[in-house]
């Protein structure tokens, strides 16, 4: 195989022994060439960098108003525009992902994935699926609310943090970063699938 070297020794041979005329042609193609890449690069490095979507983890639990100032600083350093999945698995083998796609703050995509779990190979087969864009957002009547994650948290403050602790086990769970993780309760005389919580279980920021 001729390597980039060789290849331009050659043409540079061709330049000399060549006519002015064939000489010029080969500069053209190389002014074009060159002007290619440069256009090829410059879309690149100006489109829109989204940041590899991390399974989050619970590691620890602090106040709400923590969490929340924790998520406000957050966005202060990296703007209003991200992704984040919410998972839902049953005891059943059942479970569906919702990803949401924020831009500015406005909910701009929707993106659903229902699967089974086989209990004895542990293999996910995937059972339904939809996207969502702007203009049909919501249309689905299933799969979690596309809600930005300050709803999240006015959710979690409004809805499941007023529960009667005397009837209810109360869970509000963290990332290492203060983003709530987990918020719900369950009622303590159910087992199976009765945990009613908004989650936060993979996220990535958008710059």
């Amino acid at each position: 195989m001729i390597s980039i070297a060789q290849r331009l020794s050659l043409v540079v041979c061709l330049m000399k022994k060549s006519n002015p005329f064939f000489r010029m042609k080969i500069v053209t193609i190389l002014l074009l060439a060159v002007i290619l890449i440069s256009c090829t690069q410059s879309d690149d490095e100006t489109g829109p960098s989204i940041s590899l979507l991390s399974n989050l983890k619970s590691k620890r639990s602090i106040p709400f108003n923590e969490s929340l100032n924790h998520w406000n600083e957050l966005k202060k350093t990296n703007g209003d525009s991200y992704i984040y999945e919410t998972t839902f698995v049953s005891w059943t083998g059942y479970g569906e992902t919702t990803e949401l796609t924020i831009e500015n703050d406005i909910v701009v995509s929707r993106k659903y994935e229902g699967f089974v779990i086989d209990g004895a190979s542990g293999q996910k087969e995937i059972t339904d699926s939809y996207i969502e864009l702007s203009s049909d957002l919501g249309s689905n009547n299933y799969g979690a609310e596309p809600r930005t994650i300050d709803e999240l948290y006015q959710t979690c403050l409004k809805d499941i943090l007023v529960a009667d602790e005397r009837n209810n086990t109360i869970y509000f769970e963290t990332a290492a970063n203060g983003l709530m993780t987990l918020c719900g309760y369950r009622p303590k005389n159910c087992a199976d699938d009765c945990l009613f919580r908004v989650s936060i279980d993979a996220f990535a920021w958008i710059k």
